[in-house]
């Protein structure tokens, strides 16, 4: 029993001083690890400095032999203010043309609502090349107090001065009349001679189309089968010169009947245009 106690006696001496001896460790362990960690830091923060440094000195010898943005070759615009595709670039002025971002670039332009597909390249040591092709409108809307061109998609275009459109695009008004207006104007482009004359179009409870003309002539276009119809009304232009006639409406919403209403006073449709 008295040799036991001895033996358990210097193991738990030797367990204490194994404890401190393990403590002692991992204090001086961490010690250099924050050490470490301080050094790479300042290291790190050297290495930027002279990189930025030996960025700019690059920078400034290759603007220096010419490879900046001098010349933009752009292409394809038409109703495009340039203006605006060159402030896209304008980030770049004081860059070498290697460190222009084609991909920021890209995605400046294509927010413009004109924008239908762009492609931009680099030619060194001094172009940027933008080939672009715009959205066609095919008409303004009238949405409350606003007016905005439209494509065949519905989408809006923004950015355009509607006075260069007004003569030969016609007007929509109503609910969701620019979500729905291109299948119309398809039916309607069979006779072209007539579509030409047309200068708004209603869309009336987001179901059927009245077509207004120049000449004062309202037609009533149905629901359905509205392509039968408009066919109709071809023949009797063909016919009798309809716009001629002074008829201020046509109405087609009943597939058996074809009512017209005669002018009485003109100069009332005419003010209603004109509004």
């Amino acid at each position: 029993m008295l040799i036991s106690r001895i033996n358990t006696s210097n193991f738990a001496v030797s367990n204490k001083k194994k404890s401190i001896s393990e403590n002692k460790f991992h204090r001086t362990k961490f010690l250099i690890l924050i050490g470490l960690l301080i050094f790479l830091y300042l290291i790190n923060t050297q290495i930027n400095v002279m990189y930025s440094t030996k960025f700019e000195f690059i920078n400034k010898l290759l603007i220096e032999n010419g490879f900046f943005i001098k010349n933009v070759d752009i292409k394809g615009i038409n109703h495009l203010n340039q203006k605006d595709i060159l402030n896209s670039i304008n980030y770049y002025n004081k860059k070498n043309i290697f460190n222009v971002n084609l991909k920021n670039i890209y995605n400046e332009i294509k927010q413009n609502t004109w924008v239908e597909e762009v492609s931009i390249k680099k030619i060194y040591p001094n172009t940027l090349k933008i080939d672009l092709i715009e959205k066609e409108p095919i008409a303004i809307w009238q949405n409350k107090s606003a007016y905005h061109l439209i494509t065949k998609n519905g989408e809006i275009i923004l950015e355009a001065n509607l006075n260069n459109f007004k003569k030969h695009l016609p007007i929509i008004i109503g609910k969701n009349a620019h979500k729905n207006v291109y299948s119309i104007l398809q039916i309607l482009n069979i006779d072209k001679n007539l579509t030409t004359n047309i200068w708004s179009l209603t869309f009336v409870n987001e179901r059927r189309w009245d077509i207004h003309f120049n000449q004062g002539l309202t037609i009533r276009l149905p629901s359905t089968s509205v392509k039968e119809a408009w066919e109709k009304i071809i023949l009797l232009s063909e016919k009798f010169n309809i716009l001629s006639l002074d008829l201020t409406e046509l109405d087609l919403r009943s597939s058996n009947n074809v009512l017209g209403k005669i002018n009485i006073d003109k100069k009332l449709i005419f003010k209603k245009k004109k509004l």
